[in-house]
């Protein structure tokens, strides 16, 4: 169903959680106590896997689900804290094993607390330390109006995977996941992976299984129900690419599918890093809120970002597709395998998918001239910039709602031109090694600014064979202190030089485009 607005307070209520001190804690749909009262999971149990079954019901836009997740326990609790947004929550259980070689299957007392979109499962003894348990879950909920019709299609970032299923949905808290989905005949379902098998369940209604995922965040969990279809092509490293449209416009994908097997080919080979999937499904989507989404596996497009028509469409057309499709892929690099620890640093994600979108085109299409185009980006980025805007790239946000404002034109292309600075002080063989060295280093885990810093300064003297003072100067040349003034301030730098004869006087200011130093604002502006 669609977001409603709760406007409930804390209640304090005070509360003793794992025996320790008393807190206060808010107050559930029930009335009784909640026992958390953080906006981020408080990381007792860590999830490992999810076991995931939905029964959507197209016509009547409710589906049904039911999973089971495998986490560990961290630290002693009695409450499972995931989060929830929209589900009914029909029926819980928790089985564990008891130290006799047995399995303890218990239900489990529930209690919502909306405002933070947070379910909680309460046991009656203590989930035991070190030990993997499994919670059973069956729920019921709404499609959202975007999923009703003949379609159902996800689109979980950053905050909307628990409007499918209660999850740990935080970038960090990153698990496998196995899929399984119903639907009638005359549909066909795709997800982040193949699918392995189908079991008919009835005169019309069957059930897909999916490969489990590899390790991955949930916001990048996806799957479509739909009557599109596709057409096909592999890369020279035997990775299979489907292009899904709407039956009528089928023709105009062929581009599309060329776009995205050179890409594919282009991003093995340039970080010498196999893509880690059997396949890649491109979709365009109708009404689709987002240009696209990079769901491992499954990107989704609006059609206008992925179809093209030789017939009808412009140049401009053609470039804005090669375009999305260059950033969608990246991410399956930047993003998927190595995800920004927390949301304040979505600009790693964005910003590298973006400044990698003009790498691989102008690579692949040199004709396109998109180096111009980048140009373009970065003075519009600057001027944006210069109107001195509220944030820094990397700031802090912790509710849905400042979430989803970081996801702006600071963190796209503000991001990608600081990168686009950085690669070249740095060269470009230094950039080059030292990204490998990053996505290698922390491949299917989460990064933050400093480990991306970290890693370019690691490989400078490996690359450039430096002498023993090179050396010792490298080892003081921090990349992480001139980065950051970049990415945690906010603004750019003006420099000014003043000659007056022969003594030259060198000073920076926040540059302002609106704003002069005999406005009374300026001096606070400088601080920034």
């Amino acid at each position: 169903m669609l977001p409603l607005l709760y406007l409930l307070s804390l209640v304090g209520i005070s509360y003793s959680l794992n025996g320790g001190r008393n807190v206060a804690f808010p107050e559930s749909t029930n009335g009784q106590p909640f026992p958390w009262n953080q906006l981020r999971l408080p990381g007792s149990t860590i999830p490992i896997r999810y076991d995931l079954l939905i029964h959507p019901n197209l016509t009547s836009s409710v589906f049904t689900g039911t999973m089971k997740t495998e986490v560990t326990v961290t630290q002693e609790t009695r409450a499972v804290v995931l989060h929830s947004k929209h589900l009914e929550i029909t029926k819980a259980f928790i089985e564990q094993e008891n130290g006799k070689g047995q399995a303890d299957i218990k239900q489990l007392q529930v209690l919502e607390y909306l405002p933070h979109e947070q379910v909680a499962f309460l046991t009656t003894e203590p989930l035991q330390v070190d030990k993997n348990c499994f919670l059973s879950i069956n729920y019921i909920a709404n499609f959202s109006d975007g999923f009703r019709g003949l379609l159902a299609s996800t689109h979980f970032e950053p905050t909307l995977a628990r409007m499918a299923f209660p999850c740990f949905d935080e970038p960090s808290l990153k698990a496998n996941c196995t899929i399984k989905i119903r639907r009638k005949e005359q549909h066909i379902v795709i997800s982040n992976m193949p699918k392995v098998k189908t079991l008919k369940l009835g005169s019309n209604l069957f059930e897909d299984h999916f490969a489990e995922t590899v390790k991955m965040s949930t916001y990048l969990m996806a799957f479509i129900i739909s009557d599109f279809q596709s057409i096909s092509g592999t890369t020279s490293s035997g990775i299979v690419v489907s292009v899904y449209a709407n039956p009528e416009k089928l023709t105009q994908a062929y581009y599309a599918l060329e776009v995205a097997v050179k890409i594919l080919e282009f991003y093995e080979q340039y970080f010498g890093i196999s893509y880690p999937l059997p396949k890649q499904d491109l979709v365009a989507v109708p009404d689709f809120q987002s240009g696209a989404m990079e769901n491992w596996g499954l990107t989704t497009y609006r059609e206008t970002s992925l179809l093209y028509d030789p017939e009808t469409s412009s140049a401009s057309d053609k470039l804005w597709v090669t375009m999305v499709t260059g950033h969608e892929l990246a991410h399956q690099w930047f993003d998927n395998p190595v995800t920004m620890e927390w949301w304040n640093d979505i600009w790693l994600n964005e910003g590298f998918a973006r400044y990698m979108e003009f790498i691989s085109v102008d690579a692949i299409y040199p004709e396109l001239q998109v180096n111009d185009y980048l140009l373009d980006t970065c003075f519009a980025a600057m001027g944006r910039d210069a109107m001195n805007l509220p944030r820094p790239i990397s700031s802090r946000a912790e509710n849905p709602t400042q979430i989803k404002e970081m996801f702006d034109t600071l963190s796209y292309d503000k991001g990608a031109c600081i990168l686009h600075m950085l690669r070249n002080f740095l060269t470009e063989e230094v950039f080059w090694n030292g990204i490998i060295h990053y996505l290698k280093k922390h491949s299917y885990k989460n990064a933050k600014n400093k480990d991306l810093w970290d890693s370019l300064a690691n490989v400078i003297c490996f690359v450039l064979h430096c002498s023993q003072y090179d050396y010792y100067l490298s080892e003081h040349f921090d990349v992480a202190k001139i980065m950051d003034t970049w990415t945690v301030q906010k603004g750019l730098p003006l420099i000014i030089v003043e000659q007056n004869w022969k003594r030259i006087k060198i000073r920076q200011e926040h540059f302002l485009k609106c704003i002069f130093p005999d406005d009374p604002q300026w001096p606070s502006m400088q601080m920034g």
